[in-house]
């Protein structure tokens, strides 16, 4: 009795993993590497929002989204973060954020069409993680 009793605890912790897993927020960044070198992490990323001056080597491509109710802070640092364990010392961010819904709804009062005020966005991000080659900052 004392053996099954085990195998059902071993079950039971095992089930709970899963669920707080589960828990999980939706913001897990997704990292495609660009080259086969791997680097120290760092200690600061830069973000830009365009592309830098400079020489620079693009080491990967970060990916991340999550809920409308999500901020969009908390998806950057986690972008952020990733980079960071990379070896990254900036990253390039493109916002991709979605629109749910239609953009545009007609306006009674001129017939013409306004942006949606009401309307709610899926944020999403796509960052090109870098280095900076010697001498370029």
């Amino acid at each position: 009795m004392g053996a099954a009793k085990g195998k059902y605890r071993g079950r039971g912790l095992l089930v709970l993993l899963l669920c707080l897993g589960g828990c999980v927020h939706q913001d897990v960044v997704a990292v495609r590497r660009l080259t086969a070198a791997r680097y120290v992490p760092t200690r600061y990323v830069q973000i830009y929002r365009k592309a830098p001056e400079g020489r620079y080597e693009k080491i990967a491509v970060l990916e991340a989204g999550g809920t409308p109710e999500t901020p969009r802070t908390q998806l950057w640092e986690a972008m952020v973060e990733k980079a960071r364990e990379l070896g990254a010392e900036a990253i390039i961010v493109e916002d991709r954020s979605q629109p749910i819904g239609n953009p545009l709804v007609m306006n009674p009062g001129g017939g013409m069409y306004t942006v949606n005020p009401g309307m709610q966005m899926i944020p999403r991000f796509r960052a090109t993680a870098i280095r900076f080659s010697p001498g370029a900052r």
